[in-house]
């Protein structure tokens, strides 16, 4: 299911925060299905089709909020991982297919004046949940697309050191102004600054 937000609430957000909010709610109603037996523990199991240890981090910390705010008993363990109990539980396992922040264009774009840029922030991962005895609960996608207007300047505020998916690149802004204008500033000072010393040496 593909799910798409776009709000003045949430223009200020990270994209980090960006991508929680809008996985963790796809998460949640997967973990409401009438068939999923919520006073069990869940046993999730996530992994990276990229094999992206930063991408597994922030699912696992992303689960952890939810089933918190849920109240859920959950562990963790390794995919291909035998699960060690004998008691029922729900089965989750969670492959990251995508998670992506891309900058797609310009929409202000005064000269050497206001600059604004699309912000299009991503996610795509599998679910399945079955029981402990093996019988499949929920198989689906969660495919979420965020796209807002954010300020060209400044636009690392948004993205997280942590977490390189929360990163992008800007569009180009025109090439008279990002390197013919600066470069033309730089030699106005340098001349000016000639002329101030030549004149006070005389």
């Amino acid at each position: 299911m593909v799910s798409y937000q776009a709000s003045a609430q949430n223009s200020q957000k990270s994209n980090l925060e960006i991508l929680e909010q809008d996985i963790s709610s796809e998460l949640d109603r997967f973990l409401y299905y009438p068939s999923v037996d919520r006073s069990l523990p869940f046993v999730f199991s996530i992994s990276s089709s990229k094999n992206n240890k930063e991408e597994k981090k922030f699912l696992q910390n992303l689960v952890k909020k939810t089933a918190s705010a849920e109240k859920l008993k959950i562990s963790f363990v390794n995919p291909g991982e035998e699960v060690k109990t004998d008691s029922a539980f729900n089965y989750c396992r969670i492959n990251i297919k995508k998670l992506n922040t891309v900058y797609t264009k310009l929409l202000k774009n005064s000269f050497l004046g206001e600059k604004s840029m699309e912000r299009k922030i991503t996610s795509e991962l599998g679910i399945e949940i079955e029981t402990s005895t093996g019988s499949m609960l929920v198989k689906d996608n969660i495919s979420t697309i965020y796209t807002d207007e954010i300020q060209y300047d400044g636009y690392e505020k948004f993205e997280s050191s942590e977490y390189g998916f929360t990163k992008s690149f800007p569009p180009d802004i025109s090439f008279l102004e990002s390197i013919i204008f600066p470069a033309a500033i730089i030699t106005a000072s340098a001349v000016a600054a000639i002329l101030f010393f030549t004149i006070r040496s005389k």
